[in-house]
């Protein structure tokens, strides 16, 4: 049996082992406790992360709906621009029909002649045209005096060796279809014959020149109308070669 000293002593081993494991407990959960405040004060950052990432979203959304609503409403001013564009375009080019219909009207009666030669001393531009008439169109001398002109002038050129056209307007429209219908007594010379047309009627022309030509090496009936072609009755029409047309 101990005795009290000694049961005193293990007594007092015993609750300082005791207060050591309390210690350490102690430390143990303060060392918890800190790591959880640690977690919540990350958890606490984070959702104030997350709460200023939604504020960010939601303005971004907003801006992506207000630019949604923006390129609409361009979308729809680009088209009605665009739309008036087109009619502003398809305007103008029937306004330049009807201009280069009235200039072509105009010229309606007069004729070119081509390859006449010129007489610096006294050059009579009138006086050659009733002679060419009678001696080259093979027209009789009364018919040819009973052909009047408004005007008949050389047109300016630059310097060539080659005589410079002549060109008359007609009084009468019959007068100028009896002179074409005559060209035929020139083939096979220098002489030419041709309608006068604004410049841009000229270019159409040249276009369709060589198509008429092909069509009629094929047998078809192929002829012109101002700047229009037909082939067998039918109005030729190709993107193009005659976008005018369209």
């Amino acid at each position: 049996m101990d005795s009290p000293a000694l049961r005193d002593d293990n007594r007092k081993k015993k609750d300082s082992s005791t207060d050591t494991e309390d210690l350490e407990m102690t430390e143990v959960e303060v060392s918890m406790l800190r790591s959880i405040n640690n977690k919540l004060e990350l958890l606490v950052e984070l959702h104030k992360q997350m709460k200023e990432m939604q504020v960010s979203l939601n303005f971004a959304y907003e801006k992506i709906d207000w630019l949604e609503s923006e390129n609409k409403s361009l979308k729809a001013t680009v088209d009605l621009l665009t739309k008036k564009t087109d009619t502003l375009a398809k305007e103008n080019k029937k306004t330049n029909e009807t201009i280069l219909d009235i200039l072509s009207w105009s010229m309606h009666d007069n004729l070119i002649f081509s390859g006449i030669p010129e007489h610096p001393s006294s050059d009579d531009p009138e006086a050659l045209l009733k002679d060419f008439m009678i001696s080259k169109l093979k027209l009789p001398p009364d018919t040819a005096d009973s052909i009047i002109f408004h005007h008949v002038h050389r047109l300016s050129s630059p310097k060539s060796k080659k005589p410079r056209p002549i060109i008359a307007k007609l009084e009468h429209y019959k007068h100028k279809d009896l002179i074409k219908s005559k060209a035929r007594e020139l083939k096979g010379s220098n002489f030419g014959i041709n309608d006068k047309f604004p410049k841009e009627i000229n270019d159409r022309r040249k276009i369709l020149y060589p198509i008429m030509k092909q069509h009629r090496q094929n047998n078809k009936r192929a002829y012109m109308v101002v700047d229009k072609l037909y082939v067998d009755g039918q109005l030729y029409r190709s993107l193009s070669t005659t976008p005018w047309l369209f």
